[in-house]
């Protein structure tokens, strides 16, 4: 029997909120995460990055538990590749394109980068080495890096993990980790891992000097040529939710030789409290209403 994917554990739901928010689902054989709301109430919104439903998943049935545990609202992002939106149209009454992701897929042909990327991949190769390690005996390496990357980039929201996760990816066997080194300092390091015919290109952090010697190509590559023949490469979105001009996009996208859309699904599971909660709130394109960012709040009256 294979290994259930990473991303639909009971340990790294609770490795991403703590073992009092995870949600078991059995009937997707995965997991939510709990969120606080106004008035001593809950909703719930999917597994970061991705949410991952398992094989044969009863979807319908997932939200009457929700339901039934007096949630107000679900919220996710399912991964493209492994939960078709035209499949989750049925059961979530929204379902709206979200952001593309980019790929690898050897069905299109062999990794070829840009010309961009090859060249940077090339000067990657000549200042940089990188090596397959485990992330438990580098733990501490990662999460300086990954420290800095949040103070340089701002990253804030689901990205701003907790050092537990960490702890929890170590200890994660699928999950595989590249150091990129100049002159025997780590300045870079990746984080991915392969399950069920995919890819996952999961997390990266490189430091001022590793940018400088192009260390983020060449974790990619080496990853890419690791993990060969392991299924579709699924390189994820670029930065927030926007149109893909941003510069994680532009990255991605020059390793890709394909893209797929990512969409957001949501349920409302409890009408009257969603309705209570969206009060004064505009219905646009945020889901749900009443978590809408402050600028797409609506004043009444």
């Amino acid at each position: 029997m294979a290994p259930a994917h990473p991303f639909a554990t009971a340990r790294y739901a609770e490795g991403l909120a703590g073992r009092e928010a995870a949600i078991a689902v059995p009937e997707w054989g995965s997991h939510l995460i709990r969120r606080p709301v106004d008035g001593g109430l809950s909703d719930a919104m999917g597994i970061y990055p991705l949410q991952v439903f398992g094989r044969g998943a009863q979807v319908a049935a997932g939200l009457e538990r929700l339901a039934d545990k007096g949630l107000v609202s679900a919220t996710l992002v399912p991964d493209p590749l492994l939960c078709p939106a035209a499949t989750l149209a049925r059961d979530f009454a929204v379902c709206r394109p979200f952001k593309t992701h980019y790929l690898i897929d050897p069905a299109r042909g062999p990794f070829a980068p840009s010309r961009h990327h090859a060249q940077e991949i090339r000067r990657a190769a000549r200042r940089c080495r990188v090596d397959a390690v485990t992330l438990a005996d580098h733990l501490m390496t990662w999460k300086a890096l990954y420290a800095e990357l949040v103070a340089r980039r701002m990253v804030g929201g689901a990205a701003d993990f907790s050092p537990g996760y960490f702890d929890m990816l170590a200890a994660e066997p699928a999950m595989q980790a590249f150091a990129a080194c100049v002159d025997d300092e780590i300045v870079g390091m990746a984080i991915w891992f392969a399950a069920e015919g995919v890819v996952y290109y999961h997390l990266s952090a490189v430091s001022a000097v590793g940018y400088l010697n192009g260390a983020a190509y060449g974790l990619v590559s080496a990853a890419v040529e690791h993990f060969a023949g392991q299924g579709v490469v699924h390189l994820g979105g670029g930065a927030g939710a926007g149109d893909g001009a941003d510069g994680l996009s532009a990255f991605k996208r020059g390793f890709a030789n394909g893209e797929v859309m990512a969409h957001i699904c949501g349920a409302v599971l409890d009408a009257d409290a969603y309705a209570r909660l969206s009060a004064g709130h505009a219905e646009g394109a945020f889901f749900p209403a009443y978590r809408a960012p402050l600028a797409q709040v609506s004043a009444v009256g």
